[in-house]
């Protein structure tokens, strides 16, 4: 699917498309994302830290998936609000997450099996940024292990957001993944995730993506994926996760099934 299949798309439903040319290249807030480190620090001393406010989990299985060149540090304060509310959550071994999207496909898929085959429940997958991809992915793919998927800043509309701070190192190791630089890789297995990510979302599964119009990194309109129920917050791109507001936006999208 490309970026102009995309931008037709959501005219068509009547959806904001990503911005285009220079302010689309050039124009989010990065300068914003500077605030994730107080968004961070307000979480941890409010009684979200606790687990207060967030729904009881009941040993219930949640897959956490981190984003692009992120790591598991991105997810931790979720991870930790979940697990003090009851929640039995498991982070997906996609390291820093900048290898082949199969790469980390395939690490999300191995720790979806096993939370479902331990626990013998469907499984809630959230992911932020990349990380929420591989959740739509884990959906078409494994409809009868997923019970819900909530991504937190993901370019659902797009494989790469155009804006440059994340256009050009994605789409570089992209180029650099295909010459086999880093070793041999899948072609076949890649593209299959690229299919895979603009597929309808699967019937019976809740979808919910969660976005802000200040995320200083992805473009906020390519989270508005029509099979999603859309939940607006302020929030840096880092901070979705790691934010009162973000966390609290979790929370509203698992009482919702």
């Amino acid at each position: 699917m490309s970026d102009t299949d995309d931008q037709t798309d959501q005219d068509d439903l009547g959806l904001p498309a990503p911005a285009r040319g220079v302010t689309g290249y050039l124009g989010r807030p990065v300068w914003a994302e500077f605030r994730s480190i107080r968004e961070l620090r307000r979480l941890k001393g409010s009684t979200w830290w606790q687990g207060y406010g967030m729904p009881e989990g009941h040993s219930r299985p949640v897959l956490l998936i981190a984003g692009f060149l992120a790591g598991p540090r991105t997810v931790d304060a979720l991870e930790h609000v979940l697990v003090m509310a009851g929640w039995r959550a498991t982070q997906a071994e996609v390291g820093r997450n900048a290898g082949p999207a199969y790469h980390g496909v395939e690490q999300s898929e191995k720790a979806l099996k096993q939370l479902y085959r331990a626990t013998r429940q469907k499984v809630r997958v959230i992911g932020h940024s990349r990380g929420g991809q591989y959740g739509r992915v884990l959906a078409v793919r494994y409809p009868e292990m997923v019970e819900q998927v909530i991504t937190l800043g993901s370019p659902l509309c797009v494989k790469y957001p155009k804006y440059a701070v994340v256009k050009l190192p994605a789409e570089a190791l992209d180029r650099l993944w295909r010459t086999g630089l880093f070793g041999a890789i899948d072609k076949d297995a890649e593209q299959d995730v690229d299919d895979d990510r603009f597929v309808p979302f699967p019937p019976g599964i809740d979808f919910v993506s969660i976005y802000s119009k200040s995320d200083g990194i992805v473009d906020w309109r390519t989270s508005l994926d029509p099979d999603a129920h859309l939940i607006e917050i302020n929030a840096s791109h880092a901070g979705l996760p790691n934010s009162i507001a973000g966390i609290n936006a979790v929370a509203i999208a698992l009482k919702r099934c």
